[in-house]
């Protein structure tokens, strides 16, 4: 069975999930706008996380693993939102960022996807996050 196949036939009225991997304290301390940057991105993720699970999965059935990458220094159009796109793993392991290369080579297709925040001053957010229901069917310890 195709992985889009699997999205389509389950509700999409998801909630993006931190992996566990996710949900452990930073090594190093993190400022109170890096936190509130990081809730930003997921609640982002959250209104967005329909259309990047079905984006995901049929760039995944197409051409392989991957990541969807969200581009934050644009917006082509006013009002409209921010450009993002799927990029393959092949792409991924030529940036050179080995954050965004494990998590891409760890994240587990259907139920998890990566996305990566591409921000100003030249830098990144990443994420991989797994889809839950909102009324909790299928969610796990690990990733509630």
């Amino acid at each position: 069975m195709k992985v889009q196949e699997t999205v389509s036939k389950r509700t999409l009225d998801c909630v993006p999930c931190m992996t566990a991997e996710n949900r452990i304290p930073p090594a190093r301390p993190t400022s109170e706008w890096a936190l509130r940057e990081r809730q930003h991105d997921l609640a982002w993720i959250g209104e967005n996380l329909e259309i990047f699970m079905m984006a995901t999965m049929a760039a995944f059935d197409e051409i392989g693993r991957g990541a969807i990458v969200v581009d934050t220094t644009s917006q082509p159009v006013h009002g409209v939102g921010q450009p993002f796109g799927y990029v393959t793993q092949g792409e991924v392991e030529q940036a050179g960022d080995e954050e965004m290369k494990r998590l891409v080579r760890e994240y587990e297709p259907p139920q998890e996807l990566v996305v990566m925040f591409i921000k100003p001053f030249y830098r990144t957010s990443s994420y991989r996050l797994r889809a839950q229901r909102r009324d909790g069917e299928g969610a796990t310890n690990e990733f509630s």
